[in-house]
C-alpha cells in the first residue's frame, strides 16, 4: 500500500488519533487548534505538498527530499497517509513533478500535491492529518545531520545542492 509523508508540528496536534465515534470525531476535528491549521495546513496555489513513499518504513529514506531542504538538520515530525484516508475525505492527489522542491531529479517523480481549495477542504484534510497521527514519526536532528553527512559523503548530493546554511550546519 502507498502512503503519502507530510512534514507536521506535532505538538500543534492533539495527543490521540481521530476517535472511531462519528460524534466524538466531529468535536475532535472542531477542536483542531488554529496554529495546527496555520502550521501544518498552510497551501500554496489551494494545493499541500506530499511525497509518496511504496510502503511505511518508519525510515529516514523516507523522508529525504524534505531534509535536503531545511536550512538546519533540525527534528522532523512526519505522518504517513494512506491511500484510502484521501479516497474516504474526497481529497484529489496530483502527481506534480514540476514543483517538486528537491534537486534530485529522480525524486521528483514522488512529489505529489493534495488539491485543497477552500475551508471545507482545510477541513478534510485536517481529519486526515487526525486519522493519520497513529502513523507519526519523529526524525531527531542528529539522525537528519548523519543522513545528509553520509549522502555528502557517498556524492549521492552536493555541496551547490543544499542551502549554505545547511551545508555549514552538517560539515
Amino acid at each position: 500500500m502507498a502512503y503519502y509523508v507530510r512534514k507536521i508540528a506535532r505538538s500543534k496536534w492533539q495527543e490521540n488519533p481521530l476517535s472511531a465515534n462519528k460524534e466524538q470525531a466531529i468535536e475532535e476535528v472542531k477542536s483542531v487548534k488554529a496554529d495546527a491549521i496555520t502550521n501544518c495546513i498552510k497551501t500554496t496555489g489551494n494545493k499541500l505538498s506530499l511525497w509518496r513513499v511504496e510502503e511505511k518504513r518508519d525510515s529516514i529514506d523516507d523522508i529525504i527530499p524534505l531534509i535536503i531542504g531545511f536550512e538546519r538538520p533540525d527534528t522532523c515530525d512526519i505522518i504517513y497517509i494512506s491511500d484510502e484516508v484521501f479516497s474516504e475525505e474526497e481529497i484529489t492527489l496530483e502527481q506534480s513533478s514540476d514543483d517538486a522542491n528537491t534537486p534530485i531529479e529522480e525524486l521528483k517523480q514522488y512529489h505529489y500535491n493534495a488539491i485543497v481549495n477552500d475551508y471545507e477542504g482545510l477541513g478534510k484534510f485536517a481529519r486526515i492529518v487526525l486519522k493519520s497521527l497513529n502513523n507519526h514519526k519523529r526524525f531527531k536532528g542528529k539522525e537528519v545531520k548523519t543522513k545528509l553527512q553520509d549522502m555528502l559523503n557517498n556524492h549521492e548530493i552536493e555541496k551547490d545542492m543544499i542551502s549554505e546554511k545547511l551545508y555549514e550546519k552538517i560539515s
